[in-house]
């Protein structure tokens, strides 16, 4: 257990020993501190920050005696961006170049466990291959002794995630072109051959631009995969989020495919509006059985204030069967995008059996060609205060 510095000295043996900064520019900085001794001043530790010698998180790690971990390779390592289910991400600065990444690190005591290694080398190779703006990017993936990291575009925002759990659920608008780009990045995605098979919007990210970018592939799925691939070898049978996933892929994360996605990207959308997921009651398991045999729950129950169109779309792409669904993303995108416009919400181009969608009060939402638009009751206040595991 690392032992916290108690004086100047012990914290300035840490500095030394982390790499973190040139021994010239420490010793003009430490002109005012020269000959001081005893417990370490709170002047110090503002000017080492202020100074630009280290950031806020290094000295945090060095005050709890940590002083291993800030550099990996070629990066310098600023601080700690985030944690998922299989690694934590940090902001990093390339050393010579000085341009900001992001850093994903497999911890090492994952390096050995299950198909860890192999499905985060996939990752990589699969974010490296896609290039789309609403996408993001991996530029390498490397190793630094046994710590196993990927080098990606670092995206200056918030999740979606977050965004509503600090903002409550989204005006429609921007909800709609939200979800707009999240299925044209899918899109691609698809198009290329992978599916993500974790669209949820924590794995959304909304830059200072207004861009979307769809992170964590780590879940991908190329469609030729078969039965020797990683999952099945090491008997991951439901691999996903339990709140945004879809019924077939609830039964096994083989049988997900391009649909398995627009699924996950309506239950984003309810998110987006309402401030919970879809079924975010009860155990993992009553959640996935919610997945597989509830009806969704109506929109407008919640949200009286969203456009019929809109919540017909949300209805069709939460359909339990994957033929039921929009067959495409680009049938998502388009179909927003239209209705963003001020045009109507098309029928998907493979059109299956409907049934009426329920709505508040026993009225079944119209289709959207119908010429008689339903009456809305009064609105309500939305939900702000729910949560769901992101």
């Amino acid at each position: 257990m690392p032992e916290p510095p108690q004086t100047i000295d012990d914290l300035l043996r840490l500095v030394r020993a982390s790499g973190r900064v040139d021994e010239q520019r420490l010793e003009r900085f430490l002109e005012p501190w020269r000959g001081s001794s005893g417990p370490i001043p709170d002047a110090l530790v503002t000017a080492l920050v202020e100074g630009g010698l280290l950031t806020s998180w290094q000295l945090e790690q060095l005050r709890r005696g940590k002083h291993k971990g800030f550099i990996l390779g070629k990066y310098r390592l600023l601080r700690h961006l985030g944690a998922g289910g299989m690694s934590h991400v940090y902001l990093a600065e390339h050393s010579t170049l000085h341009h900001k990444v992001a850093i994903k690190v497999l911890p090492s005591d994952r390096v050995d466990q299950s198909s860890y290694l192999a499905r985060f080398e996939r990752e990589a190779q699969a974010s490296a291959r896609l290039n789309h703006p609403n996408i993001c990017r991996a530029f390498d993936l490397d190793s630094y002794g046994s710590t196993h990291f990927i080098v990606m575009e670092y995206i200056e925002g918030v999740d979606l995630y977050a965004k509503v759990k600090r903002e409550g659920p989204l005006e429609v608008r921007e909800a709609v072109d939200l979800v707009r780009q999240a299925a044209l990045g899918l899109q691609y995605a698809h198009e290329e051959g992978l599916l993500h098979r974790d669209v949820k919007p924590a794995n959304l990210m909304l830059d200072k631009r207004g861009t979307l970018k769809i992170l964590d592939l780590g879940l991908a799925l190329a469609r030729d995969e078969d039965r020797s691939s990683l999952t099945r070898e090491h008997d991951e049978k439901v691999l996903g989020t339990a709140d945004y996933l879809a019924p077939e892929q609830a039964r096994d994360s083989h049988l997900a495919d391009r649909r398995s996605d627009i699924y996950a990207l309506g239950c984003t959308l309810y998110y987006l509006l309402v401030g919970r997921a879809p079924f975010a009651a009860g155990s993992l398991a009553e959640r996935i059985r919610a997945h597989m045999n509830q009806p969704a729950p109506n929109l407008l129950d919640q949200r009286p204030d969203v456009p019929t169109a809109i919540v017909e779309l949300y209805f069709r792409m939460m359909e339990k069967h994957p033929e039921a669904r929009q067959q495409t993303a680009q049938e998502v995108a388009d179909a927003l995008g239209n209705w963003l416009s001020g045009g109507s919400v098309p029928r998907a181009r493979s059109e299956p059996p409907r049934r009426a969608a329920p709505r508040r009060g026993g009225e079944p939402v119209r289709s959207v060609e119908s010429p008689a638009a339903p009456r809305r009751p009064a609105a309500a206040a939305p939900v702000r205060t729910p949560s769901d595991s992101g």
